[in-house]
């Protein structure tokens, strides 16, 4: 089953109880691997609060976004959503996998009331599984260590001698094996993956509850959703689009959106006797699963297009960056130096050049840094060698360089670097005429 408009996400598997009274399957060594996935969920849940949401619009009016990616909020949001429900789909692959059990007949989120009481549960089974994987890697490391020391004692003094510091050392590593079997007892490593599972599917529900009711007004793929009593919830294909277009950050026309996000209409707006999960057809999966790879790519004439986010992300690294960039950029700014060595006459003192030149290269930097910044950001929050378990709200690809104009990006580093370079020329001249 899907939910239209949620792709993957919507076949969430629901976990069943075990009342045979066997012994509880405990997650072991898959409790890294399942609170990586939890800590996905309450990332994601932490976004979408209302502080979190607010702070994404405030991000979307900066002058770095607005200018380079977009000023059309609905968009902006559209991009946001999508990529939170690639991040729920991400996730709900994750549990489908290590569950493959059979799914109840409807979904089941959590209410209110305890929602918040969950997810603090989860961010501590993830805040302990992270200090379990990290006292293991301590113990294994003592451990090898030991055997290391243990193996050149025998070899240089001999089998039947006791070495002197081996008490010390196995008292330690005593310490640490009491260490990680604490930590065994509070983190994910002894819970039952049945009830681990049923934990962040039910979750997942909620979460896909929440961004319907958060970006249900700007997308219009997103069905409604009531929650109704004991956490379900049921969700409804929408009967007609709320806007007819949407396009690309960079796209002429659509829609102009601005201002908090609506909320959608109240009451019942539920048909009674269509089930709590809407069945679909494969023509609409499919359609739900294309508005979001069209929302997440980035346009022709994005930096994303051109694989070269990350690359201009290095604006504060200047002179580096000045060699990774195209030979085209190169040649622009070596002609745009040329140009202003032609009408440096002279007669302006060095001092006043070199602040002049200063305030272009704050101003330059003050909008676009920090969505350089955000860029190398979010490859790194994605990056398989630099993932963390953390918990904390990820930078959201709207913030980032991957939907840029490409030309006005260019022409912005073009800037950047020449001002830059008059600044450390008439630095240079004023500290000379000092002497």
């Amino acid at each position: 089953m899907r939910i239209p408009g949620f792709g993957l996400s919507g076949r969430v598997p629901i976990l069943q109880h075990d009342n045979s009274g066997g012994k509880p399957h405990q997650l072991g060594i898959l409790a890294f691997e399942t609170a990586r996935t939890m800590s996905r969920l309450v990332s994601l849940h932490l976004a979408l609060s209302d502080a979190e949401i607010t702070r994404l619009c405030c991000s979307m009016r900066s002058q770095g976004v607005a200018y380079l990616n977009s000023d059309n909020h609905g968009v902006l949001l559209r991009v946001a959503c999508a990529e939170m429900i690639d991040e729920l789909d991400a996730a709900a692959a994750d549990i489908a996998r290590l569950s493959g059990v059979a799914e109840l007949p409807g979904p089941m989120g959590f209410q209110a009331s305890d929602l918040e009481k969950k997810v603090k549960k989860m961010e501590r089974y993830v805040a302990s599984t992270s200090a379990l994987y990290f006292a293991m890697k301590d113990l294994a490391e003592l451990e090898a260590g030991e055997r290391q020391r243990a193996e050149k004692w025998n070899k240089w003094a001999g089998a039947d001698k006791v070495d002197p510091n081996s008490d010390p050392i196995r008292e330690l590593i005593n310490l640490q094996q009491d260490r990680v079997r604490r930590l065994r007892e509070q983190s994910l490593w002894t819970r039952d993956l049945r009830k681990v599972n049923d934990l962040m599917a039910r979750l997942v529900i909620s979460l896909l509850a929440r961004i319907s009711a958060v970006f249900g007004a700007v997308v219009k793929e997103l069905p409604p959703v009531t929650m109704r009593r004991h956490g379900r919830v049921e969700f409804q294909p929408r009967r007609q689009a709320r806007f007819a277009h949407h396009h690309h950050p960079n796209g002429a026309g659509g829609i102009f959106f601005s201002g908090p996000l609506v909320k959608p209409a109240h009451g019942n707006i539920l048909i009674r006797k269509s089930g709590s999960l809407i069945h679909c057809t494969s023509k609409q999966a499919a359609g739900a699963e294309s508005w979001k790879t069209q929302a997440l790519e980035p346009p022709h004439n994005s930096l994303g297009a051109s694989g070269l986010a990350l690359r201009y992300a290095r604006v504060e690294a200047r002179e580096e960056l000045y060699w990774m960039l195209p030979v085209g950029i190169r040649s622009a700014v070596r002609r745009k130096l040329q140009g202003h060595w032609k009408l440096d006459d002279g007669r302006n003192p060095p001092g006043a050049l070199a602040t002049g030149w200063k305030e272009a290269v704050e101003g330059i930097l003050e909008w676009l840094a920090p969505i350089a910044r955000d860029t190398e950001r979010w490859h790194e929050e994605r990056s398989f060698e630099q993932q963390q378990l953390s918990a904390a709200p990820r930078v959201m690809m709207l913030q980032t360089l991957m939907f840029s104009d490409k030309e006005k990006t260019e022409v912005a580093i073009v800037e950047l670097l020449v001002a830059f370079s008059f600044v450390c020329r008439y630095k240079q001249g004023e500290d000379e005429d000092e002497y």
